[in-house]
């Protein structure tokens, strides 16, 4: 199967444990929201390859600015992609998915003609109505455990610091981070 023929998305590569504990601040908030988006190509035909990828990857970061989320992480595959981002609280992930999704399918098949027939080799019809597959994967991230929210609200009487696990983190470090005071 296709399972070995690519590298899967490498948290490593792009720091995403250091990513993940960054709490971003907004006007009246203090938060921490980050997803992991995957998306493949109508039948997961492998046409992302060449131009293909540096045109991609300018449109997602245009998008992304543009709804003023973080773009922490891309990994463009022939036959799908891989997206990690940081959002405001008001920005929901359907939003996120349904504008860079459409804007992406819109402007690729605009430089390149051809991406509007999948890559095949003979043009019948119109083409295709749709560059991307209707599916996609959503996963949410953070550095918090459920087993630690639930142990803060057990104990939250008198305890002003909530300490908390990253991701990855070195076990020596384990039990030194913490959220305290946040008014500043």
């Amino acid at each position: 199967m296709t399972k070995k023929l690519y590298p899967h998305f490498n948290p490593e590569v792009h720091k995403i444990e250091s990513k993940i504990a960054t709490v971003r601040t907004s006007h009246h908030c203090k938060y921490n929201i980050n997803y992991h988006i995957i998306w493949i190509p109508k039948y997961r035909k492998p046409i992302l390859t060449g131009k293909v990828v540096e045109v991609l990857k300018a449109i997602i970061e245009g998008q992304c600015q543009e709804m003023s989320i973080s773009n922490l992480a891309l990994e463009i595959m022939p036959d799908h992609l891989h997206l990690f981002v940081g959002a405001k609280p008001t920005v929901t992930p359907f939003k996120i998915i349904h504008k860079l999704k459409g804007n992406t399918s819109i402007q690729l098949r605009r430089c390149f003609p051809d991406l509007k027939y999948l890559g095949y080799k003979q043009h019948f019809g119109s083409g295709f109505d749709n560059l991307w597959a209707r599916g996609y994967y959503c996963g949410s991230a953070g550095h918090v455990s459920q087993e630690q929210v639930k142990r803060y609200i057990q104990e939250q009487q008198g305890k002003d610091v909530f300490e908390y696990d990253i991701y990855g983190c070195p076990t020596e470090l384990k039990g030194q981070l913490t959220i305290g005071d946040f008014t500043k």
